[in-house]
C-alpha cells in the first residue's frame, strides 16, 4: 500500500489556531509619536512611482512648450531643502536626511555646470565680437 498522503497540511494546528494576520491597509496607527507608513511596496512599486513621475514631468515639458525645463534644477533643491527641515518626522529619518542631501547636491551641481556653460558662451561671444572687430591686433 501507499504510505504518502494525498495532501500535505501546510499548516501546523498551533498555527490554523492563531488570529489571521491584518493586511497592510488595515494596520493600526502608529503608537509613540511615529509617524504612519503612508506607502509601502517593493521595488517594483518603487520603479511605478518613479515611473509615473517622469511621465509627469515630460507631460508638464510639453504642456508648456519646454519652458517647464528652466524649472527643473530648482525642483530638487526645494524638494532637498524641504525633506531636511521635516526628516525628523519621516519613517526613517537618516534615509531621508541622506536622499535629501542627494537631491540638494544634484541640483547645485546641475545649476554650477549650467551657470558655468552661460559663462563660456558669453566668453566666447565676447571673444568672437573682439577678434571681429579687430579689437585683439
Amino acid at each position: 500500500m501507499d504510505d504518502k498522503p494525498d495532501a500535505v497540511e501546510l499548516t501546523s494546528p498551533e498555527q490554523a489556531e492563531s488570529p489571521p494576520e491584518l493586511p497592510v491597509d488595515v494596520l493600526p496607527p502608529a503608537e509613540h509619536g511615529s509617524p504612519t507608513v503612508t506607502f509601502r511596496g517593493n521595488g517594483y512599486d518603487l520603479a511605478a512611482v518613479i515611473g509615473v513621475t517622469i511621465g509627469g514631468m515630460v507631460l508638464l515639458s510639453c504642456v508648456t512648450c519646454n519652458l517647464a525645463y528652466y524649472a527643473f534644477p530648482f525642483i530638487p533643491i526645494i524638494l532637498g531643502i524641504v525633506g531636511l527641515v521635516l526628516a525628523k518626522d519621516s519613517v526613517e529619518p537618516e534615509r531621508t536626511k541622506l536622499l535629501s542631501w542627494l537631491s540638494l547636491g544634484s541640483g547645485a551641481i546641475f545649476l554650477l555646470l549650467a551657470f558655468l556653460c552661460v559663462l563660456i558662451y558669453l566668453g566666447f561671444i565676447i571673444f568672437a565680437v573682439a577678434v571681429d572687430s579687430g579689437g585683439f591686433n
